[in-house]
């Protein structure tokens, strides 16, 4: 199918819609402020705010679940909501959330970091972990969201082998029998768990016909927002304009829905910014890429406690990263703010000590 794109015509403006434009920036200033806190802060102020970040999810993972017994007063008024979206308006979104808190679950089932081992804190420490882990996985089934599930499942499964630690000195405790017990065992056995509790109603979503029929339109939408990337190359329509701009693209065959967003964050931030958003994306990733490459050359058996905390961030804006691509979570404020700390995290540069350079440099952060 072919998709003319009629050509802009809002002559020199920055944007086609300038106050849309000017609400959107104010509402990226929250999201701005948790990746600057998350570069700025120390290292008990990061695992702080991450433990808030975590608790948070579960207690929409625990809405979630209870919102199964039908309760209309656990929706807060939403018609037509779906069974399971916590206080979100779309079990996708909802899903996301889940999903990017996982890995920090998974790092709370192996003990805090940066705690010390010390006999029972420890062991509360995992405990707590799993229950966190169980709770968010089955509430992502829950949701019967397709690709919240597949990402919360993926995460949950790096996370499980990249986050073990190389090394247990307490063998004899708690974290001793979970070694024991083997990576596959667990991660079995935690997610049969979850399947018993968020039921099997999102296996019926993963039936072919069922997927094709749901991505028809969202590739529709994919293409015309592509055509209007390029009829509004390289400046862009301006930042927040989508929704105004796009139905001048929108294929007839996607009817009389309105789209308000692309389904896609790529495709979207490059139709509004042009080749500036293309740049800074591009910047993102080398950013990313760099830092990755940074920890797995270093190898997992060095990793301090702060760099299992960055991979299990990373880990987490991987779920959101993989989800933008058919959906809007960075549309999503509360998504889009915990998405930019976990990247600030991820992003935070070791520093090596200088107190001995006969020692092996320890990496710690600021």
């Amino acid at each position: 199918m072919c998709i003319r794109a009629r050509p802009w015509t809002g002559g020199d403006a920055l944007s086609a819609t300038p106050l849309a434009t000017a609400h959107a920036l104010l509402a990226s200033l929250p999201v701005v402020a948790c990746f600057l806190v998350a570069l700025s802060g120390n290292a008990a102020q990061i695992q702080a705010l991450l433990r808030l970040w975590l608790w948070v999810a579960v207690a929409q993972a625990a809405l979630g679940l209870l919102q199964l017994g039908g309760f209309e007063a656990l929706y807060f008024g939403m018609d037509g909501a779906e069974p399971v979206i916590g206080s979100y308006a779309s079990k996708n979104t909802y899903a996301n959330l889940l999903a990017m808190a996982v890995p920090l679950a998974v790092l709370g089932l192996w003990g805090a970091a940066g705690r010390q081992r010390r006999s029972g804190r420890e062991r509360r420490s995992s405990w707590w972990g799993a229950l966190a882990l169980l709770t968010l996985l089955a509430a992502a089934l829950a949701s019967t969201s397709r690709t919240g599930i597949a990402t919360a499942l993926l995460v949950a499964l790096l996370a499980l082998a990249l986050l073990a630690p190389a090394h247990d000195s307490a063998a004899g405790g708690r974290s001793g029998w979970l070694r024991r017990l083997g990576l596959p065992a667990l991660a079995l056995g935690l997610l049969a768990v979850a399947l018993f509790m968020g039921g099997l109603d999102w296996v019926e979503r993963f039936d072919a016909e069922r997927l094709a029929e749901a991505d028809a339109l969202r590739a529709l939408t994919r293409e015309a927002t592509w055509q209007g990337a390029l009829a509004f190359w390289p400046l862009g329509s301006g930042l927040g304009s989508y929704a105004w701009v796009f139905p001048r693209f929108q294929s007839p065959e996607v009817g009389a829905y309105l789209l308000d967003l692309a389904h896609n964050d790529y495709l979207q931030v490059l139709m509004e910014t042009g080749a500036l958003g293309l740049i800074a994306m591009a910047l993102a990733l080398a950013l990313m890429g760099r830092r990755a490459l940074q920890l797995f050359s270093a190898g997992r058996g060095t990793w301090s406690s702060a760099d299992r905390l960055a991979v299990a961030c990373g880990l987490g804006l991987l779920a959101t990263l993989l989800h933008a691509w058919v959906d809007y979570p960075f549309r999503i404020p509360a998504n889009a703010m915990l998405a930019a700390f976990l990247l600030g995290v991820f992003l935070r540069q070791p520093v090596t000590s200088a107190d001995d350079p006969q020692k092996v440099k320890s990496r710690t952060y600021v």
